[in-house]
């Protein structure tokens, strides 16, 4: 949810869907496919995890998680997982996963220029939004800021939080805001979506 700037340049996952050594234009090149056969659906590094989706409109979702993420998502904290074969449950993982604030890229490499500099990000890119759901009732907390520059210093305790309750008390504190209707949260809209009327690129 939150980069860690040292882990921007150490250790960047390598990506596994191009083959050429040229850097990808993220706006002219066309969305990664749905990888053929079984896929990995957490990568683990030296200093943490990577939970991926692969929406079948193409692209990648990608969030780097904390505990509370596994935890919400029901997905193992030591175990890497899979994705499903099933389109239709992998695109459903995906709205699971952009509800706790996965970003869509072009493909991993995309990312990965991003992530260490190779290219510009853009301002969605850049935006750092977190989101906090109530145990009960409908709606959502959000809490946003422009880029990981404008974020408290303290920010990263966040991190530590073990239950949405906590995360929300505490995204309260830095002054987060509560939507009555997240599916209408700019944000969030894909994850309300019929799939069968995405486009592409979602971005």
């Amino acid at each position: 949810m939150f980069l860690n700037l040292f882990s921007r340049v150490l250790r960047v996952p390598q990506p596994i869907d191009d083959d050429n050594n040229d850097l990808e234009d993220h706006r002219t090149s066309q969305p990664a496919p749905v990888p053929r056969g079984v896929a990995q659906r957490t990568i683990f590094g030296s200093r943490g995890c990577n939970i991926y989706g692969y929406p079948s409109s193409g692209g990648i979702l990608l969030k780097e998680a904390d505990v509370l993420d596994l935890l919400h998502l029901s997905l193992s904290r030591s175990e890497v997982c899979e994705c499903s074969s099933d389109p239709n449950e992998e695109d459903e993982f995906c709205d699971r996963l952009r509800r706790i604030g996965a970003k869509w890229w072009v493909s991993k490499r995309d990312w990965a220029n991003a992530t260490i500099g190779a290219r510009e990000s853009t301002e969605e890119e850049e935006k750092v939004v977190v989101y906090g759901w109530p145990a009960e009732g409908a709606g959502v907390w959000v809490l946003r800021y422009g880029s990981e520059r404008d974020v408290p210093d303290d920010f990263g305790r966040l991190r530590l939080a073990l239950t949405m309750e906590e995360r929300v008390a505490m995204m309260r504190e830095y002054g987060a805001e509560f939507a009555e209707d997240a599916s209408q949260v700019p944000e969030l809209r894909h994850a309300y979506m019929n799939h069968s009327g995405r486009h592409t690129a979602e971005t």
